[in-house]
Parts: structure tokens; C-alpha cells; sequence
């Protein structure tokens, strides 16, 4: 005897609801996959993380910013403290007395690692690297501003012992980062 399937009316009604039913499950299943596909770029960009060693380079940063904002936190980093043996520097901090030429090391520092943060997340801005840094908005703008006014005090002590490329170069890197000085 030879094996062979027959097909009576009532395997033929199983065999159709059986081939409608993997029909649509692979058709929900297609669907599915494409929905996944679709959102998971947004979830990836959300995810995205700074590349290595940026938030180091954010605390030096603001550790410079808080040398000319007398020492005040910034951004949510904490305030610049100058060596607790050395009463000088400490009141040059605290009554913002620096010379032109401490402004011009100190912006050439911001300078330096400014460019490095560019280099290692090219095409963000400040505000999406600060905010991956997990700053909140009102430590975002304290950030920023904190930088515009390091330009302006730059900008103007120009040529009274901060150079002209110093503050050239920091207005390059705020302009490549999408802050626009004042």
C-alpha cells in the first residue's frame, strides 16, 4: 500500500484555516518587524551616548569657566578651589583680579578642550552634549552663558594680554558647537 494523503472536505476546510492562519501570523509578524525597525533609530539616537573621556573634558571645562566667574559652580560642576596655602590666588579668583595674561592661559585651556569635545562628538552641539551629560536645562544655559561671558572678557582684554587667535580660536570652536557669542 502506498501512503497518500486524502483530502476529504473536512481536511481540506483545516488545511486552508490552517494555511490563513501562518498567512496572517507571518503577515502580523512582518508588520511587527517593520515596527521595530522603524523605531529603533530614535531609540538608538536617544541612547546615544558621548564618546569616551567627554565628561572629563566638560569638568575641566567649567573648572575654567569658574576660574573667571570667581569661583562659582557652573553648569552643576563644582566651583574652582585654588590651593588653600595660596591666599593671593585665592583673592584673585574671588575679586575676579586676573591679568590679561592668566584670561588668555585660562581661555587657551577652554580652547583645548573645547577642541578635543569636537573631535570626539563631531556634529553635536553643546546643548546635546551637555544634555547627554545629564545636565538639567537651567545648568545647560548657566553653561553656556558662563562661556559667552569668558568671550566677552576675552573680547575685551584683547591686545591688553590676551591675544587676538585666542580669541579667534574660542570663537570658532563656540560657533562650530552652535553657541553664538554675544
Amino acid at each position: 500500500m502506498k501512503n497518500t494523503l486524502r483530502f476529504s472536505p473536512i481536511n481540506s476546510v483545516f488545511l486552508c484555516g490552517a494555511v490563513a492562519a501562518l498567512s496572517l501570523l507571518s503577515l502580523q509578524m512582518s508588520f511587527a518587524s517593520r515596527v521595530v525597525i522603524v523605531s529603533a533609530p530614535a531609540a538608538q539616537i536617544s541612547e546615544a551616548r558621548l564618546a569616551p573621556g567627554t565628561e572629563g573634558l566638560l569638568r575641566q571645562v567649567a573648572e575654567h569657566l569658574s576660574r573667571m566667574q570667581g569661583g562659582a559652580s557652573i553648569g552643576g560642576f563644582p566651583g574652582f578651589e585654588p590651593p588653600g596655602d595660596d591666599d593671593k590666588y585665592r583673592r584673585k579668583i574671588e575679586n575676579q583680579s586676573a591679568s590679561g595674561e592668566e584670561i588668555n592661559h585660562w581661555v587657551k585651556e577652554i580652547n583645548n578642550f573645547l577642541n578635543q569635545i569636537v573631535k570626539k562628538n563631531p556634529g553635536m552641539t553643546l546643548e546635546e552634549i551637555l544634555q547627554k551629560a545629564g545636565l538639567t536645562p537651567n545648568q545647560i544655559d548657566q553653561f553656556v552663558n558662563a562661556l559667552r561671558n569668558t568671550h566677552a572678557t576675552a573680547a575685551g582684554m584683547e591686545g591688553v594680554g590676551v591675544n587676538e587667535a585666542t580669541v579667534k580660536t574660542l570663537e570658532s570652536l563656540m560657533k562650530v558647537l552652535g553657541v553664538i557669542p554675544w
